[in-house]
């Protein structure tokens, strides 16, 4: 049986515990630290956020080409506010499809009557000439949509183009000395294991990895000979190796 006296304090609102903020919770936490390359991490500018740092370095800070956070709203805005004095110009049209040479949009017809109603002739689309269509479909691969006329479309189709065509960010310091720093090849490293096998492979057939390849007993893996000429250079190179065991 319950108490009283706990029942009352359950009811009351004063023995509740202590809501905090959520920013003096934040503010008792430390911030981690950037890990990442020397650039950034002397580039960083804390008071900013994760986008404005990335823009700011002529970075994008995601692949979502969508934009979000407040900044496609503000795009699409301008946009229409670029075409409301073209669309008050431009005179009315029941098609926006581009016409032809006669006038007519391209995959509709014009229907003539005389006086009386009666269909006279019936005027097509005259399509341009083979060469200036063939001349405007030049570079455009097939199976990739056309993105003219679609920005949301052009966004998602540029982001598996070929990287030496598509048109990033305009680039900046930070961006090449990025770049500058990952230029150069990747080193590799052998493990104390593998490097151990290859000296005893080395010792015994030298610079044959056909040899190798067959030997059952000291490739207990099983590698294949170009398997072995790259593990061997990645060590070093078969000197390097000789010289060591």
């Amino acid at each position: 049986m319950a108490n009283p006296r706990q029942r009352r304090k359950t009811r009351s609102g004063s023995h509740k515990p202590v809501q905090h903020s959520k920013r003096a919770k934040k503010l008792q936490k430390k911030q981690p630290p950037i890990r990442g390359p020397q650039v950034l991490q002397e580039a960083w500018d804390a008071r900013k956020t994760v986008r404005q740092n990335y823009e700011a370095l002529g970075l994008v800070a995601s692949l979502n080409p969508i934009a979000s956070g407040g900044t496609e709203r503000a795009q699409a805005k301008r946009a229409d506010d670029k075409e409301a004095p073209a669309r008050l110009e431009a005179p009315s049209s029941t098609s926006t499809r581009p016409a032809g040479t006669n006038g007519v949009p391209k995959g509709f017809g014009k229907i003539i009557r005389d006086a009386e109603g009666n269909v006279v002739d019936v005027q097509l689309a005259v399509d341009e000439e083979v060469d200036e269509a063939a001349t405007e479909g030049e570079g455009v691969d097939e199976g990739v949509p056309d993105t003219r006329g679609n920005a949301q479309l052009a966004g998602w189709v540029e982001v598996g183009s070929d990287p030496k065509k598509a048109q990033g960010p305009p680039s900046t310091a930070g961006t090449r000395q990025l770049s500058e720093a990952r230029a150069g090849p990747v080193p590799r490293h052998t493990s104390k294991g593998e490097h151990a096998t290859l000296q005893r492979l080395i010792a015994k057939h030298g610079e044959d990895v056909e040899a190798m390849a067959r030997d059952v007993k000291l490739n207990v893996d099983q590698r294949t000979a170009g398997e072995l000429k790259r593990a061997i250079r990645k060590a070093g190179g078969s000197a390097a190796l000789g010289r060591a065991g």
